[in-house]
This record gives structure tokens, sequence and C-alpha cells, in this order.
């Protein structure tokens, strides 16, 4: 075996384990892969990172916090609260639920006073509530067992119903914005300036834009489909990949083998499922009349307040500042440290009750709820999320363990996910401002964490070098998006997307001579691109904004007051007002790349 060889292999592979998977309803997901290194510890070793900073010093704890039952929380659940193993599913009746809403809308459209049209709403608006807590109870149980075949209908099914139900609430919302009681319903429930966004979007009122929503979330659940149960032809008998990867007696050559059979198989039949996807998308926009997919996607998924011709330009900026710490990166990212599954829930409440306050009192709700799966089982779906349930008020976090020390900076991600939740009561809307609440709590947990000396100068420098690849991969990703969706339909081939993947990767640095045909089809293994679109550029931007957060608990020890200051100021907040409002610096800014490049310098050694 080449050293030379498997070094490639490391640094072409590293970069299709960045970043997690995300499932866009009812909620953000966000899982996390499983790493390569452990495959390679011997060769690893012969490059041991240094690292410098002062995240070694533990942290003491810096407060008493309130307990859960005392806290008072800024919305009312609809049921009372209940362990989540203790949560009946229920199929929602939607031709019931759809009747109903159009009824209100009639109400409006006939001339009802504000009082009644509103008795009727609040009514119609809980069944909404229960439709989606079940959607979301269907999605936590299919993923808690992908061979649940009940769960998995149940899953698929809600899936297909949403765009209906979002179709007939926004008919009605927009009946409301064109009536005379317009102000006094703002008045009495809806607030101030409610109904300005029905004057501008109705996106489910257009019955093309739902029947193409319906066919896209087919799409995506033939891509997870594909994903949840994937196998090849392997000496004569159909394996799991995974069983076959994870066989650690195999050699470096049928190693190889294994992965060029896997995409060989996959890679033409997900490249049909995306060029579907892609004109759908397409079609989608023109149907509103936006000039492309991603204004769409920006302003009315993501609510975003910068352009993707800002994006544009910031990816430029990380390819050129960044790029040279790659390889630093993929060595820094190695760890030895194991940490079981069992292990796991303990270091993270240490964590919370070592940050104190709200962090704190959000776990011990989350404990007494049981709103949470850390459970090691080969029939759940691998990765990570945070989904909420909103007629319980509740978050749920799901973790799906590697048996790795990171396990803990996976279980923080979605940790800080459940707070933002549970302090916001889920109205941090912003998916740029929601992922510097997981991503910071990251970085806090270098610092506050249950961790020996060791331990800690281990995963300080696996987080900033997973820090640098998230920059460099989520940025590779945000041209491979933006590249492709430029292609006319024609082009929509896995030749092409292949080849833009393969040249996005080069650009970011991430190319390796002798690996392309390991590396080009790998954007397959990136579900964002088929399940949330253009969404991977948030990682950049709030991995900025966290950063920053390290950066003060670094300097001075006010990381964790910076952090439960934004906490209070996410809610309906956007990403470049959210900063401006903590007197933090926009990603945006000139020269921040450049000095977040000396930073890692500075961190990252050898």
């Amino acid at each position: 075996m080449k050293k030379g060889k498997l070094i490639a292999l490391l640094l072409a592979l590293c970069i299709l384990l960045q970043g997690c998977t995300f499932y866009f309803n009812p909620g953000a997901l966000f899982p996390s892969e499983n790493s390569l290194f452990d495959k390679f510890s011997d060769l690893l070793d012969q490059f041991p990172p240094s690292f410098s900073s002062d995240a070694t010093e533990s942290r003491q704890a810096t407060s008493d916090h309130t307990p859960y039952t005392e806290y008072e929380r800024a919305d009312v659940a609809l049921l009372d609260e209940v362990s989540f193993a203790d949560i009946a599913y229920e199929r929602p009746d939607v031709d019931s639920l759809c009747k109903s809403i159009g009824s209100v809308q009639t109400m409006v459209e006939d001339g009802a006073n504000a009082v009644t049209v509103l008795t009727a709403f609040d009514k119609v608006y809980e069944d909404y509530i229960l439709f989606n807590t079940m959607s979301t109870v269907a999605y936590i149980r299919y993923t808690l067992n992908l061979n649940d075949g009940f769960y998995d209908e149940e899953n698929r099914w809600c899936d297909e119903q949403s765009p209906l139900v979002e179709q007939a609430l926004e008919k009605c919302y927009t009946a409301m914005a064109d009536s005379p009681i317009r102000d006094r319903l703002e008045q009495l429930e809806f607030g101030e300036g409610f109904f300005v966004y029905y004057d501008e979007h109705q996106i489910y009122s257009n019955d093309r834009v739902v029947e193409l929503m319906q066919e896209e979330s087919a799409l995506q659940t033939e891509y997870m489909s594909l994903q949840s149960d994937m196998t090849i032809t392997w000496q004569g008998q159909e394996h799991l990949v995974e069983e076959l990867l994870a066989d650690e007696s195999m050699d470096y050559a049928t190693y190889l083998t294994v992965y060029r059979t896997y995409y060989e198989k996959y890679n033409p039949l997900i490249s049909e499922i995306y060029a579907k996807l892609i004109r759908i998308r397409r079609e989608i926009a023109r149907e509103l009349d936006y000039d492309s997919y991603a204004d769409f996607n920006y302003e009315f998924y993501y609510q975003r307040d910068y352009t993707p011709k800002q994006v544009e330009d910031y990816i430029e900026d990380v390819a050129a500042e960044l790029s040279p710490y790659y390889y630093t990166a993929v060595y820094g990212s190695y760890y030895e440290e194991s940490l079981s599954a069992q292990s796991l829930l303990p270091k993270l409440k240490q964590t919370a009750y070592t940050l104190g306050g709200e962090i704190a009192t959000a776990y011990d709700y989350m404990e007494a709820y049981e709103l949470y799966d850390f459970s090691s089982s080969t029939s759940k779906m691998p990765g990570s999320y945070m989904t909420y349930l909103w007629a319980y008020q509740a978050p749920f976090l799901y973790v799906s363990p590697t048996g790795s020390f990171p396990d803990l900076l996976t279980a923080s991600h979605e940790f800080g996910h459940f707070v933002d939740g549970y302090v916001n009561c889920n109205g941090t809307y912003s998916i740029d401002c929601a992922e510097i609440f997981s991503q910071g709590l990251e970085y806090l947990t270098l610092c506050y964490g249950d961790l020996t000396g060791s331990e800690r100068e281990e995963l300080s420098c696996y987080k900033l070098s997973d820090s640098v690849l998230t920059f460099l991969s989520q940025a590779c990703y945000a041209a491979f998006e933006s590249r492709v969706y430029a292609l006319p339909d024609e082009e929509l081939t896995a030749e092409n997307f292949n080849r833009i993947f393969l040249e996005c990767n080069e650009e970011f640095g991430m190319g390796m001579p002798g690996m392309e045909d390991i590396l080009a089809p790998g954007w397959i293994d990136i579900q964002h691109f088929l399940v949330a679109p253009f969404y991977v550029i948030s990682y950049c931007l709030s991995n900025d904004a966290a950063l920053q957060i390290y950066q003060a608990e670094l300097a001075d020890g006010s990381g964790l007051t910076l952090y439960n200051r934004l906490l209070h100021l996410s809610a309906d907040n956007s990403l470049l007002n959210l900063l401006e409002e903590a007197d933090m610096v926009s990603p945006f800014a000139k020269g921040r790349m450049a000095e977040l490049a000396d930073f890692f310098d500075e961190q990252l050694t050898y």
C-alpha cells in the first residue's frame, strides 16, 4: 500500500463527510456523518497536530438556573406536556382541516365581523398545529426505526398533504388581508403588519405551485429511501455499503473498489432525481415571477437579508483565503478518543450545568420529558437533528452516535438548537440565526465541557480544523449549486453534475489528482442538494458568528454572555440585523475572511 495514495483518499473523502443532512419540514434537521479517520490512525499518527489556545483551561459554573417548572416561556402549549414516548400518533384528517379553513375564508369573504372570524379561526388553527405536530411525530418515529413500515408510510403521507394544508391556510390569510376587517384582525390577534407579507407573497394560492411542490416532495422521499438502504452486489451477494466499508480487514484497493461500485450504481439514479428536482424548482420560481430559484429560496424559505450575489463574492474570498489551510485542517480533524453512547448524555448534562442559566434549564426540561434519543442502533437513521412539536411547545433532539469523541460536539450542536427552540418557543425563524446557537454551543463546549486536559486539547484541535473544513466544504457546495442551477434543462446530466463538483473541489483546494473518479460523484452524498437547496451557505455565515463567540470566550471569558444575549435577540430576526444589534462583525465585512485566516493560522500549527 502506497502511503501517498492513502493520504489522497483521506483528503478526497473527508470533504464528503462535512456538515449535516437536513429535513426541511417541519423543522431543520442537522445530521453529522461518521469520520473515516479511524481507519487510518496508524498513518495520521505520523502527523500529530499542535494546538494553541486558552481553551485547554476548564471554565467553572457561572450561575444557578431556574427550574423548568418555574421558567416562564413566551407561548403556552396547546396540549399538556408529556414524555415523548407517551405521545399518541393519529393520522390527521386533512380533508376536514382544509374544509374548515375554507369555511373561515368564506366567512371573511361574506363580511363577518372580526370577533366572529377569530372565534372560528382559533379552533381551525389548533387543528393546523395538531396536523404539524403529528407530522413531526411520524417523522421522528420513522427515523428511530427505518424498518418500521407504518411510520415510513405515515411520514410520506404527511409530506404529501402538507402543501394542500398550506394552500388552504394561505388562501384564508389572503382573504383576511383583502378584507375590511384586516386592521381589526391585526389589532386583536395577529399583530401590526402581519398581513403585509400576504400582500406580496401568495405562494400556495397558485395551484400549479402546490402541484409542483407535491412532485418535489415525492422525489425527495424517493431520494431519502435510496439513502436509507444502499446496497451493492459484492462477491455475488447483495450487501449494505455501510457494512462493507466498516470491515476493518479490507485492504486499500478493495476499499476503493467498494466506493467505485457504490458510485457506479447510485450516481446515475440520484442524478436523474436531482435533474427532475431542479426542473421542478425552476418552474416554481417562474410561476411566482422570480428571476431564479435561488432568489425565491432565499426570500421564501430562509428569509435572508442578503442576496445570492453577495454569497458569490463571499465564497470567492473563502477559496482565496482558506484553501491553503486545507491539508492542515484534514490532519487536525483526526482524533483518537472514543465515547460510548451511554456516556454521551451525562457529558452533555455536565456541560449544560456548567454553562448554567437557561441552558441548564432547557436541559432539565429535555430530560424530564425525555425529549431526546441518543441510542445506538443500526435501524436508526444516521446523523442528528432537532425538530419541534408545536402542540406541546417542545423541541426534540435526535442523535445517532458513532462512538467517537466528536459525538459530544454533535450532541452540543443539536442541543444548541434545542436551547434556542426552548427559550424562543421556536421563534428563531432565520436558519442563519438558528445555526449560530448550534455551532456556538459546540465552541463553548470546548471551554465548559467535562474534559481532561488532553481531551480538551484534542477536541479543540478537531473543532477548529473542522471549522476550516466547514468554510471550505460548504462554500464549495454553494458554488456547485449555483453552477448546476445555471445549466440548461438538456444539460442536467450526471456527467455535468460530476464535472462541476470536481471543478468546485479543485477551486477550493480540495481536488486530489488520481482520485477524480471517487471525488466527482460524491455530491450524491450531500443531502442538502436534494432536500434543502441553497441551505449550505448558512453553515459558513453562522460559523463566522459562532467563532466570534468563541474568540470572545478566549479573550476575556465573555463568550457565554454574548451567546445568552444573542438568544434574546434572535426571535423574528435576520442574520445581519442580529449581528448589528449585538455589535458583532458581519461575515460580508471587507477583510473579514482574511482575519479568520489569521486566527486559524495562530490556532492550528504543525
